[in-house]
This record gives C-alpha cells, sequence and structure tokens, in this order.
C-alpha cells in the first residue's frame, strides 16, 4: 500500500508541475495590419486622359474589322488653329487619332480622329449642334444631361451644356463620304453609341470635379476694338496681292464678341476675343485674317502631331525678331499661312495666303 500512495503522490506532482508549466506559457498578442495610406487627391487642372481613359480612347475608335488599335495624340490639321484658340482661352482641347497620318480627307486611308473640347463658362451660350442648314433635333440622354447629336458628312458630334462649360465631342474619319470609313460598316448608331459612352466618361468627370481642377491656364486676351490696322492694314495687304487700282476692294472686320455665339466654333472664338478682317475684290472673296491677340506663345501648338505633317517653316524677309510662319503647301482658295509676330497670332486664309503673310510682318516693323 507505501507503494500506491507514493506512486499516486508522484503522479500527482508531475500533473502539477506540468499544469504549472502550461500556465506560464505566454501567447504573442497578433501584430496589427498597417493602415493603408489614402490615395492623394488629384491635383491641377483635369488632363485628357483623366475625361476619357486610353482604352475607352481605343475602343471608340476600333474599326469593324475588330484590330485592336494604338490611339496617338494628334490633331486634325483643320482643328489645329481652333485647338489653339481654345487653349489660349482657357479650355482643354484633347484629341486621337488611329491609322495614318493626314493625308487628303477622302483619300483612300484608314485614320480616325477622337476630339473632347472643353470651353469653361460658355454654357449659357450652348447651342445645339447643327445637322445640315438647320439646328439638330435628335438627342442623346446622359444621365440627366440631354445632349444635342448629329450626323453627316464631317462625322459624328455631340454637344452639351456640363456645368458650367460648353462640351464637344466628335469622331471624324478618312473616306467617310466615298469609299466608306473605317468605322462606317458598324452603322452611325452604333459608332454614336461608342460617342456617347465617350462624353459619359468626360461629363462624369467634369461634373465631380472642384473649382480648381477646371481652371486651365489662359493667355492675356485682347482688349481694345476689332480693327484691320497696323500690320493688318489694307494699303499693304492690298499691295502684296497685287490688286490692280481699277478694282473694288472691301476690307471688313468682324467681331465674334458682338453676337450670341451659334456654333462650339464662334463661342470659341469669341472667348478667346479673335476677329477676323476679311478682304473681297470686285465683290469675290480673297482672303480672311484671323487675329489673336496674347496667342503668339502658343505658336508651336501649330506644329503638334498631326500639324507637323500638314504646315511647313515658311521663311520671311527681314522679319523682326521672334517672328516665325509657317504654311501649308496648298495654292488658290485653299492655301493657309500662320505668323507669330509680336504678341500676335494670325492665320490667314485664301489666295496669296503667303505674300499675306509676308505684308503683315512688313507692317509689323
Amino acid at each position: 500500500m507505501r507503494l500506491n500512495v507514493a506512486v499516486a503522490t508522484t503522479a500527482s506532482l508531475l500533473l502539477f508541475a506540468l499544469s504549472g508549466c502550461s500556465a506560464a506559457t505566454v501567447t504573442p498578442s497578433p501584430t496589427p495590419s498597417p493602415t493603408p495610406s489614402p490615395t492623394p487627391a488629384a491635383s491641377g487642372p483635369l488632363t485628357c486622359d483623366e475625361l476619357v481613359p486610353a482604352d475607352l480612347v481605343a475602343a471608340t475608335l476600333e474599326g469593324a474589322d475588330g484590330v485592336p488599335v494604338e490611339p496617338v495624340v494628334a490633331t486634325h490639321e483643320g482643328q489645329v488653329f481652333d485647338g489653339v484658340l481654345l487653349e489660349g482661352a482657357g479650355g482643354l482641347a484633347c484629341s486621337w487619332r488611329v491609322g495614318s497620318g493626314m493625308p487628303e480627307y477622302n483619300a483612300p486611308s484608314d485614320w480616325a480622329y477622337l476630339t473632347v473640347q472643353v470651353l469653361p463658362g460658355a454654357a449659357a451660350q450652348w447651342a445645339p449642334l447643327w445637322a445640315g442648314d438647320a439646328p439638330s433635333t435628335d438627342t442623346r440622354q446622359i444621365g440627366d444631361i440631354e445632349a444635342s447629336v448629329s450626323f453627316g458628312d464631317a462625322g459624328w458630334g455631340l454637344s452639351a451644356p456640363v456645368g458650367d462649360a460648353w462640351v464637344l465631342a466628335t469622331i471624324a474619319a478618312a473616306a467617310h463620304t466615298s469609299t466608306g470609313s473605317r468605322l462606317d460598316p458598324l452603322g452611325g448608331p452604333v459608332v454614336m453609341d461608342r460617342l456617347t459612352a465617350v462624353a459619359e466618361s468626360a461629363f462624369t468627370e467634369l461634373e465631380q470635379a472642384d473649382a480648381a481642377r477646371l481652371a486651365w491656364p489662359a493667355v492675356g486676351l485682347r482688349q481694345g476694338d476689332a480693327v484691320c490696322n497696323g500690320p493688318l492694314d489694307q494699303a499693304g495687304i492690298v499691295a502684296a496681292l497685287g490688286v490692280s487700282a481699277e478694282s473694288v476692294v472691301e476690307y471688313t472686320a468682324t467681331d465674334p464678341t458682338s453676337t450670341p455665339p451659334d456654333t462650339f466654333g464662334s463661342a470659341v472664338q469669341s472667348a478667346a476675343h479673335s476677329y477676323d478682317c476679311e478682304l473681297q475684290v470686285d465683290g469675290s472673296w480673297q482672303v480672311t485674317i484671323t487675329t489673336a491677340f496674347g496667342f503668339a506663345t502658343l505658336f508651336d501648338r501649330l506644329v503638334a502631331p498631326d500639324g507637323d505633317l500638314s504646315f511647313s517653316t515658311l521663311e520671311l524677309v527681314d522679319a523682326p525678331a521672334g517672328a516665325t510662319a509657317l504654311a501649308n503647301a496648298e495654292d488658290g482658295r485653299a492655301a493657309e499661312a500662320f505668323v507669330a509676330v509680336s504678341d500676335a497670332l494670325y492665320r490667314i486664309s485664301g489666295e496669296g495666303a503667303r505674300v499675306v503673310a509676308q505684308a503683315i510682318v512688313d507692317q509689323a516693323g
């Protein structure tokens, strides 16, 4: 019996010792996970990539063949100058291209352009797009915004007031009015659906942005009257063109700020305080000079892609320091030249554009 008691006592002591060791074990506390840092809020004015992400641009311009495309930032030559006016007026001009560069509009090619343009402070001036010779009555509902839409020779367009801004989105494609563009086999409604998706993205970003993100930089704008004198003086322009003394000459200024705009382009011209000097000889249009004071600093935008394919340097004689000029390769009414002298940017359209450019420089001194 004593042996059993000893064994029992020894077992009890061993169990107690094991229990004591177990009780002394310390379970480590879990290490808290680090709190993720909040994503910094975007700052600075909204960018084109924020308005329309790259994958949406690609999906919009993909052709009927379904082959993936890689859009590049580029501007149709017919929109380059207007894009400069929009930028200088404190707006945002976005443009992308797929396909080859800028051949003639209806030449066989596969290019297509998507543009989104924003003109702040112009919502109250908004007007629907034109369809032929009358305002379009077609609309698309995008959230709580009713947008005007139009489809015609120029391509597909969508326009609406968003917040305090006037917004325009367009698609243009090569051979649309001849052999058919890369997008035509899809059908007009499908392409308009794509443009609507682009507009929805842009509208959402614009509506959610605070005022600081909608403040794009602007140049100093014209403050005086729209007059065709100084570098634009009639005598020098007429002499450069070789107009005979017997001809009847009319030279008039048109100031877009004097009438309400009826298109996005005229609203941009008004916001930029640009104006036109139009020369007619014997009742026929000869040349139009568009003047934008304060815009000379944006001259290099004219040779950004695809302006660099359409315009080349125009050599000037005895030009003042800083003066520079470009011209296209066309003659006659399709001729176009650009001149930057002092703080002004000039666009000359029509017959004799190159010699008029030189005359402007000569009269600027």
